[in-house]
């Protein structure tokens, strides 16, 4: 469960904190009977189920999807300083900074990352407030983490022959060294690891190939099966009032020696020893009752879209993922986009805790009674203080009754353009 972000000196950004904490003074009458839970709750730490994110173009809410990205991806695999991308309107700041903090398994959690143009230069980890490990300027402290099998001594061996690349430069982070290689070392360290690199999923935009969520959900817990997850996901989309009888999917993979196929018919995947086509169809009634296939691409975008996107959410609810999306709405109907969301506050759904976390311009969710004061973030950004965000929470005056779209356009809570042609 995320419940903060902090990132300093990126791209736009100069000093800004994403809180995800449930900000409302106390729970509504009756919250346990609600069908759209306010909050999730672990650890006694409330945090808000939904972030939506608003504010003119150029504000900088692709900046906070693109910083959420760099730290998985850095994580992932390692550092490479030809994504540093610091504040250039402000060049006195050398290195760009990330700080999360999440609960995992009852701990709380805090790890910073600090970049510069050159390599990491800060990797902390921190645990219910204590440092499990730190590394600044490559200096160590392994002391909390020692045991007799891998003393400090031995692990600074680990961090000097696997963090460092030849030119002795600091690329690859220690959390994901231990993460990968030495799983068994500290279990605070593996789970705070497969948090960012599993639990955490970032994406730049609701543009998904169908078998990429497809794949995703057919892996979640209890690895359920292709089969299944495509059904699973056709289940939702009927749900939604799309016109879709029922929906078939095949694949095939081709040898080494490409065959001839119709690439706009089917969606492809290359790996090392074979490419795999897969070919969805989808079905609709004639007017005399009749089912006539359709291949899947020949829906309209918003549908393709939707379907595409319910397999990354089914896959992030079933898991208690943390979902990162920039511009969700895009190409989505108001009503498809609005169910999308709903869904990470609906008890039915949201039985692990996941989290969703997107930027939009669709205003039409702020006055469906569903999103609450603590859920909705307004960006802004000046030149002195580069780009930041207040959520509509801290606004006096402004209750969840409040009509929270009339108050946005109106320019209340900023964040919008003010053009003049």
């Amino acid at each position: 469960m995320l419940v903060s972000f902090q990132i300093k000196n990126s791209r736009s950004i100069l000093d800004l904190t994403i809180p995800l904490t449930y900000a409302e003074k106390k729970a509504p009458n009756g919250y346990k009977q609600m069908e759209l839970q306010p909050f999730l709750e672990e650890d006694m730490t409330r945090t808000v189920p939904c972030l939506a994110i608003y504010g003119a173009n150029t504000s900088g809410k692709s900046n906070i999807i693109k910083a959420f990205s760099s730290l998985t991806q850095i994580t992932n695999s390692k550092y490479d300083p030809k994504s540093f991308s610091p504040n250039k309107l402000h060049p006195n700041n050398d290195s760009t900074s990330y700080a999360l903090d999440f609960i995992k398994e009852g701990r709380k959690f805090r790890y910073i990352l600090e970049i510069d143009s050159k390599e990491i230069v800060n990797e902390r980890l921190e645990k219910d407030s204590e440092c499990v490990f730190s590394i600044k300027n490559r200096i160590t402290n392994f002391t909390e983490l020692a045991t007799e099998v891998y003393p400090s001594k031995k692990l600074d061996t680990i961090f000097s022959v696997e963090c460092l690349n030849e030119e002795r430069q600091f690329r690859t982070p220690f959390i994901t060294v231990v993460g990968k290689n030495y799983a068994g070392l500290d279990d605070s360290m593996t789970i705070a690891y497969s948090y960012i690199t599993n639990n955490l999923e970032v994406y730049a935009n609701n543009n998904f190939p169908f078998t990429l969520g497809l794949v995703r959900l057919a892996k979640t817990n209890g690895d359920v099966g292709m089969q299944k997850a495509f059904e699973d996901i056709v289940t939702i989309l009927r749900k939604l009032d799309i016109d879709i009888t029922r929906m078939e999917y095949k694949q095939d993979e081709l040898n080494k020696e490409l065959k001839a196929f119709q690439e706009n018919k089917y969606e492809v995947s290359i790996s090392n020893n074979s490419i795999t086509t897969t070919e969805i169809n989808s079905y609709h009634k004639d007017v005399l009752g009749n089912d006539v296939q359709f291949n899947f691409k020949e829906e309209s975008l918003g549908t393709q879209r939707v379907a595409c996107l319910l397999g990354i959410v089914l896959t992030a609810l079933r898991r208690g993922n943390v979902l990162v999306i920039d511009e969700l709405g895009n190409s989505l109907h108001p009503y498809l986009f609005a169910e999308i969301v709903r869904m990470f506050k609906d008890k039915r759904y949201n039985t692990s805790n996941a989290q969703l976390i997107f930027t939009t311009h669709n205003t039409d969710i702020m006055e469906q009674d569903m999103m609450r004061v603590s859920e909705i973030g307004i960006v802004n950004r000046t030149l002195k203080r580069g780009t930041t965000f207040r959520r509509v929470s801290d606004f006096e005056g402004v209750r969840n009754v409040t009509n929270f779209r009339k108050q946005y356009l109106d320019g209340n809570f900023s964040g919008i353009p003010h053009p003049y042609i």
